[in-house]
């Protein structure tokens, strides 16, 4: 068999996988004692999941960057639920605070159902790659092409567990890091909280379908460098792996979107499809679509 037949079967596979962790989800949303604010982050994400999971079938390179996306926030999602949080947590520290939140237990066995979809959705856009460098006039720029978008997504989707946490995952969650922002001595804790959740969320958006790729890269690379500075990262040292954690994750981070602000978010993007249209020419001027386009 060609590889144009193993993805036409692959992706039959990762829809069907995509519908178990969907209906999985729901039983939990439905019999659980979940918030309300927990059940519409989810419900909103597993549609976001169904329709990218229907829209990889057609072939689409973006619509494989769609379903990662999907996957990763609803696998986040229901590994860190906590259904009994504790009742206290007074005198935790607040590194306490942040593992309380980053850590779970989450639905057992979600986690590893999350990671597998995932593995599907990435052999898929590996076979996918090929199969359209082996059919372009120019191998090298296809796969240079598709080495790009790998990269901009992977960085975008780096963005998940943060806003996960910060917005997505309840009231708790979003308690436990206004407290952890307050103990660094950040102003006004709460709004900040719901400021870097909500700049975490478009990066994670416009990086990973490449819409709006250079202001959204420009956005989110100045977002970690400000992370790292209030943070009291540079003060730490270079060396993430340092106590409390270094500047050098958060500046690489950051060096790495900041390539995009200049490239764009290169040919598989919904930027290209966008801006290249015929009524964005008729609408836009000329100056903005070659910002915006890739």
């Amino acid at each position: 068999m060609g590889i144009k037949t193993y993805v036409r079967w692959l992706s039959r596979v990762t829809l069907a996988v995509a519908i178990i962790m969907i209906g999985w989800g729901l039983s939990v949303v439905l019999s659980q004692p979940v918030t309300a604010w927990f059940a519409a982050s989810a419900t909103i994400w597993m549609a976001l999941l169904l329709i990218s999971a229907l829209w990889q079938l057609r072939g689409s390179l973006t619509a494989i960057a769609a379903l990662a996306l999907a996957t990763a926030v609803v696998s986040r999602l229901f590994s860190i639920l906590r259904l009994n949080p504790p009742a206290s947590i007074a005198g935790l520290k607040p590194d306490d605070l942040d593992l309380l939140v980053a850590t779970g237990p989450g639905v057992l066995g979600f986690e590893p159902l999350g990671w597998f979809l995932g593995a599907l959705v990435f052999i898929q856009f590996i076979l996918r790659a090929a199969s359209v460098a082996a059919s372009s006039d120019s191998r090298e720029a296809s796969l240079n092409d598709s080495a790009l978008m790998f990269i901009r997504v992977y960085v975008g989707l780096m963005f998940v567990p943060h806003f996960g946490s910060h917005i997505l995952g309840g009231p708790f969650q979003f308690k436990i890091y206004t407290l952890y922002f307050e103990s660094l001595g950040i102003q006004m804790p709460a709004m900040q909280v719901a400021l870097a959740g909500s700049i975490e969320l478009i990066s994670a958006v416009g990086l990973t379908l490449g819409l709006f790729t250079r202001p959204v890269a420009l956005l989110g690379s100045v977002y970690l460098l400000m992370s790292m500075l209030l943070g009291g990262h540079f003060q730490i040292g270079y060396v993430w792996a340092l106590p409390e954690g270094g500047y050098e994750f958060g500046v690489f981070w950051a060096a790495i979107i900041a390539v995009f602000a200049v490239v764009g978010g290169g040919r598989n993007s919904v930027d290209r499809q966008l801006w290249r249209s015929e009524p964005a020419r008729r609408l836009l001027p000329n100056i903005v679509r070659q910002v915006l386009a890739s």
